[in-house]
C-alpha cells in the first residue's frame, strides 16, 4: 500500500463511538523502557529534544540513527531498534522526536524547513555521539528519509557508511501532496482516550502491528487542557509550505550521496525516471515489501531490521589492517 493508498484507506474510519471497547489491555499503551534503554534530552540552541537511544555504552560496532515521518515519533522505530539490538548486541541505536513532535520542546516548533531539520539531526547526533569515531548507517521514514538524505549528501556527520530511505520516492510524494490536506482534515480531529487513538490507527491500517500502535501512538497525541479529550501533539497543516522542500530534488540528493544506499519500499510506489535509471546502474538497492502500509517500520518491523543489518553488514569498510594480521593458511 502506497502514501496515497494509505490516507485514503485512513479517512475512511472512523472513530469509535464511545471508549467502552478500548479500555481493554489489547490497546493499552507499552512503555519505551521495553524498547530502549535511555531516553534522555539534548539541548541545543532553541530546542531541548526528546531521544531515545540503547547501546550507548558501546565503544564499537555501528550507529543506527533513525529520524521518523511527519506526525510520527521517535517511538515509530522502537520495534526495529529492539530487533536490530539483539541481532547486532554491539551496535547502537539512537530515535530523536524531531522538533515539534512527540516530547521535543521549544522555540520555533513549527519550523519544519528542511535546512532547519538537517541541522536539528546533526546537532543532536553530534551531542550523543560525542568524539566517538564509529560507523554511522542513517535511516529516515518519509519526511525523515529527505532529511537523512540532506544530511548524508551534506557530509556534516564522519563515516556514514549507509544510507537508508523507508517508503518515500520524490514523484509520489510531490503527486501526493494535493491529497494530504484532505487527509489531515478528514482524520478525526479528537480522541476520548490514548487507547481510542490507538484503536483508529489499527482499524485505518495506518499503522498495522498492534505492538508497535501500542508503542507510538501514545507520543502523537496530547490531553487537551480541561478536557477528558486528546488531540494531535503534531499540527501537520501549518507545516504545509514546507512539504515541496523536503521533496524537491530528493531523487538527486539520494542518488548522489557519497555512501552506500538503500531504498525500502511497500511495493507499489513507482520508481521516478532518475531513481529508475540509478537502480538499473546498481547506484542503489531496492527492497519491496508489499505487505505493509507506510508506516513500513511499524508494520513489519523485524524485516526492515532485518533488511538494515544485512544492508549494513554488505557495506561494512574492509579492515585492511586487521585482514594483514590474520595468518596465511
Amino acid at each position: 500500500m502506497d502514501l496515497r493508498q494509505s490516507m485514503f484507506k485512513a479517512r475512511a474510519a472512523s472513530v469509535p463511538d464511545s471508549d467502552e471497547h478500548t479500555d481493554s489491555a489489547m490497546y493499552q499503551p507499552l512503555s519505551w523502557r521495553d524498547y530502549f534503554e535511555t531516553q534522555q534530552t539534548i539541548n541545543t540552541a532553541d530546542s531541548a529534544f526528546n531521544v531515545y537511544a540503547s547501546g550507548l555504552s558501546n565503544p564499537t560496532g555501528p550507529v543506527f540513527i533513525f529520524h521518523h515521518g511527519a506526525g510520527h515519533s521517535g517511538l515509530s522505530f522502537g520495534l526495529v531498534c529492539k530487533h536490530i539490538r539483539k541481532t547486532v548486541p554491539e551496535s547502537t541505536v539512537i530515535a530523536p522526536d524531531a522538533r515539534g513532535h512527540g516530547l521535543t520542546t521549544g522555540e520555533n516548533q513549527d519550523d519544519l524547513s528542511i535546512e532547519r531539520l538537517v541541522a536539528d539531526h546533526v546537532a543532536v547526533a553530534k551531542q550523543v555521539l560525542g568524539d566517538v569515531q564509529r560507523d554511522i548507517v542513517l535511516v529516515g521514514h518519509s519526511m525523515g528519509g529527505a532529511v537523512a538524505a540532506h544530511v548524508a549528501a551534506s557530509k556534516l556527520l564522519k563515516r556514514v557508511v549507509g544510507l537508508v530511505l523507508i517508503d518515500i520516492v520524490e514523484g509520489t510524494a510531490m503527486d501526493s501532496l494535493s491529497a494530504i490536506p484532505m487527509f489531515i482534515a478528514a482524520r478525526p480531529q479528537a480522541f476520548g482516550s490514548v487507547q481510542s487513538a490507538i484503536k483508529w490507527h489499527i482499524d485505518s491500517e495506518s499503522i498495522q502491528n498492534l505492538e508497535s500502535a501500542r508503542l507510538s501512538v501514545p507520543s502523537l497525541v496530547t490531553k487537551m487542557p480541561d478536557a477528558d479529550t486528546w488531540t494531535w501533539r503534531t499540527e501537520l497543516l501549518p507545516t504545509e509550505k514546507y512539504w515541496r522542500g523536503w521533496y524537491t530534488g530528493l531523487s538527486k540528493t539520494f542518488v548522489s550521496a557519497p555512501t552506500a544506499k538503500l531504498l525500502v519500499l511497500a511495493g507499489s510506489d513507482r520508481l521516478d525516471k532518475e531513481l529508475l535509471i540509478a537502480q538499473m546502474q546498481g547506484k542503489f538497492q531496492l527492497e519491496l515489501l508489499p505487505a505493509a502500509g507506510h508506516t513500513i517500520q511499524e508494520d513489519l518491523p523485524n524485516r526492515v531490521g532485518d533488511t538494515v543489518v544485512s544492508f549494513w553488514r554488505r557495506n561494512q569498510p574492509l579492515d585492511i589492517a586487521a585482514i594483514r594480521r590474520q595468518p596465511l593458511k
